[in-house]
């Protein structure tokens, strides 16, 4: 299935990116490629997660990392809304 990322998504995967290379590039590139391919199983399983209430919003984690995919997933494709980490606080 196609899979899109939003720009609120990749500015998040960025922003990881950066704040882990700050200290250690190599953990910095383990976590992005971990989420990508995530991303990639996402996209062949979109009804993996379940959704999490009447927006459709479903919620996935990236073991052994502490971030979470927020995605929705259509009959064409599965759009990456939120790339965040485990610990932040909802709204």
């Amino acid at each position: 299935m196609k899979v899109r990322v939003t720009e609120t998504a990749f500015a998040e995967l960025e922003d990881i990116y950066l704040g882990i290379s700050s200290d250690n590039q190599a953990a910095a590139r383990a976590v992005c490629v971990r989420i990508e391919q995530v991303i990639s199983r996402i996209g062949e399983f979109p009804g993996i997660a379940r959704a999490i209430d009447e927006s459709g919003i479903r919620i996935f984690p990236t073991p052994p990392f502490p971030y979470l995919i927020f995605y929705t997933a259509t009959q064409r494709e599965v759009i990456i809304r939120n790339v965040r980490y485990a610990g932040r606080i909802r709204p």
